[in-house]
């Protein structure tokens, strides 16, 4: 069971660079007493772009692409790098149930199903990839 507990404000950039904040809610579990942020579908965590602009990089649509290169390519760089996880996750969510194995997710479905889970990598010393 989860109760309020506060607001945080989360900072994304646009496809135009541009700084979008949001208000996020923080819920507190009663049995456990963590506090657990409540993410829109449109932030992916611990980044910086929109998920709409980060699935522009991925798919090479300049349009909706940051303007630096070098954004570009750690943005592609992180996608090879976690697309495996996501991609076991995924296998995991059909093995009990949970997806269809006839789905073919985009990059949403498998932001939310890893988060979801509680199987968002962490970096061996302690920071979130």
């Amino acid at each position: 069971m989860l109760k309020y507990y506060d607001r945080r404000k989360r900072t994304a950039l646009n496809a135009r660079g541009e700084r979008e904040v949001y208000r996020l809610r923080r819920l507190r579990c009663c049995n456990c007493k963590r506090i657990h942020l409540e993410m829109p579908w449109f932030l992916i965590p611990y980044k910086r772009y929109r998920l709409d602009v980060i699935e522009a990089v991925i798919e090479d649509r300049a349009e909706q692409a940051p303007v630096e290169e070098r954004t570009r390519q750690k943005i592609k760089a992180w996608y090879r790098q976690i697309k495996t996880h996501f991609l076991g996750v995924w296998h995991r969510c059909i093995t009990h149930g949970f997806a269809s194995p006839h789905q073919h997710p985009a990059l949403a479905a498998y932001v939310r199903a890893t988060v979801n889970s509680g199987f968002w990598p962490t970096h061996p010393f302690g920071r979130r990839i």
